[in-house]
């Protein structure tokens, strides 16, 4: 996980959800989890990046607790804090797949909105599921975010064709990962997956699947399109996105997909 680290070291998180294009993911999860989250729910964020979900939530009166492995995201989240009046969010260093400091079934909802698809190995993304349904209460909600392995190509032709090549494909539909540094590696260590296999994934657990959905459809791969919509262009094309979110024919071209369970 240290390329992932030195990674987001670098990168501006901030700026993540600040275009129409990317904003459309935080937009479409949000709206998705609402109907699951009683009134001042204990939330844990496994990859909370610099907190826009956990700020989200604090501020609609969650009590909220960001975890993310790079420590200047932390930085970020508890200086930005000081901006906020009467919230409840906490925010720790701590590896996602290793929750020892937090007690069994403390927490009525678990976002894992970044790990799963930043966990190249098996066994780690088996840890990520078990810590995650450990801290977790009966009956609460652990949401997986995914990258779908068949929205990567038609990306890699609209932003970056040099990464067209047989080893790239290769790594991301057969292999189902790339490794940061790897000549065919566009990105840092990083997981893909199909709709249908991480629900076999998951279904290995004591959970129940209640909603599943692609959280940007092709937002991603046409995002200079999607940030040069007018406001009521975007409106437009955000309320069609919500509409065709589930759809199954489409699901697995979404770049982002999320998967919202239930703990048995």
């Amino acid at each position: 996980m240290d390329d992932v680290i030195r990674f987001y070291e670098v990168v501006d998180e901030e700026l993540r959800f600040q275009r129409n294009s990317r904003r459309i993911e935080f937009l479409t999860c949000t709206k998705a989890l609402e109907s699951y989250f009683e009134r001042s729910s204990k939330i844990l964020e496994l990859g909370a990046g610099t907190g826009a979900y956990s700020f989200y939530y604090a501020s609609i009166g969650h009590n909220v607790t960001a975890l993310d492995i790079t420590p200047s995201n932390i930085e970020k989240i508890i200086s930005k804090k000081a901006e906020y009046k009467d919230i409840h969010l906490d925010a720790i260093v701590g590896n996602a797949t290793d929750l020892s400091q937090f007690q069994s079934e403390s927490f009525d909802s678990v976002l894992c909105f970044g790990p799963y698809y930043h966990i190249i190995d098996i066994e780690s993304r088996d840890r990520l599921i078990h810590e995650s349904l450990r801290v977790l209460r009966v009956g609460g909600i652990l949401a997986i975010a995914y990258i779908n392995k068949y929205s990567v190509v038609p990306m890699l032709v609209k932003k970056i064709p040099e990464f067209i090549n047989r080893g790239t494909i290769h790594k991301v539909i057969t292999d189902g990962y790339l490794k940061a540094g790897d000549p065919e590696s566009f990105w840092t260590e990083s997981h893909y997956t199909t709709p249908l296999e991480i629900e076999e994934f998951v279904n290995q657990f004591n959970i129940t699947i209640i909603d599943h959905l692609g959280t940007d459809g092709l937002s991603h791969t046409i995002s200079h399109e999607v940030d040069e919509l007018s406001d009521e262009k975007f409106e437009i094309y955000s309320n069609y996105h919500y509409e065709t979110c589930r759809e199954k024919s489409i699901l697995g071209i979404s770049t982002h997909g999320l998967l919202i369970c239930r703990k048995n």
